[in-house]
């Protein structure tokens, strides 16, 4: 059964969307890799609450807009982001938005999504230059599965799922090896409650900072945290 992602936005994913230290490393790579990109208009498809259309804006040169199943997700993602031309509720799964824009970003969720082909059909079709994607790679863990993951993706699957869309995959890659999977995704599963979720107090501040620096001494380019680049072919 489907989690309700009200309830995930309001209480489970917490402060860790926003100070976790997988997810700091997330947005980073996504404003390189984004900047380094000719785009002006960027739609976030799943932008929850916000936190990287958050982070884009700091650059102060993209339009920014956000899709989410979540009306609380986009509530949210309005406090965050209050410069955001269009912040809305879309099942991509089952529609696509009538305009199009130069890129369509899906960070972490379409691993949630039951109908993935659907979903990135619907991606391609608001796509005008490029369609960026960030997954999970490698086994599925307990914790996955209570928060909504029906799948997690290779590489390989990743790029065909991709091509069949309709896009040209122009860079996949991986990170956070070793130090984040292995090592701490699969030692997190073995504390009784699991990963942390909800809001953070002094000591889960500090562990995610300490987090945070040792994952700078992953290996580049490798590990389950996949994203992929595609262009829409001309």
């Amino acid at each position: 059964m489907q989690p309700s992602y009200d309830v995930l936005w309001r209480g489970y994913w917490g402060d860790m969307q926003r100070l976790g230290p997988v997810h700091r490393h997330i947005r980073e790579d996504i404003v390189r890799r984004v900047g380094a990109l000719d785009v002006k208009s960027v739609l976030d498809v799943g932008c929850g609450s916000g936190e990287n259309l958050a982070a884009l804006a700091t650059l102060g040169r993209y339009d920014l807009s956000g899709v989410d199943i979540s009306p609380e997700g986009i509530e949210l993602a309005r406090e965050r982001v209050p410069g955001a031309r269009m912040l809305s509720v879309l099942n991509v799964q089952e529609q696509a938005l009538p305009e199009r824009f130069d890129l369509v970003m899906s960070i972490q969720v379409v691993e949630h999504i039951v109908d993935d082909m659907a979903a990135l059909r619907n991606m391609a079709a608001m796509a005008k230059k490029y369609v960026f994607i960030s997954t999970l790679a490698g086994r599925m863990r307990a914790s996955e599965l209570l928060t909504g993951h029906v799948r997690n993706y290779s590489a390989v699957e990743l790029t065909r799922k991709l091509e069949v869309a309709g896009l040209r995959v122009v860079d996949v890659r991986g990170w956070g090896f070793p130090f984040y999977s292995p090592v701490y995704r699969t030692l997190i599963e073995l504390l009784p409650g699991g990963p942390p979720a909800g809001a953070t107090g002094p000591l889960s501040r500090i562990v995610a900072r300490v987090l945070y620096e040792v994952y700078r001494l992953n290996w580049p380019r490798r590990g389950d945290v996949l994203s992929a680049l595609a262009e829409v072919p001309t």
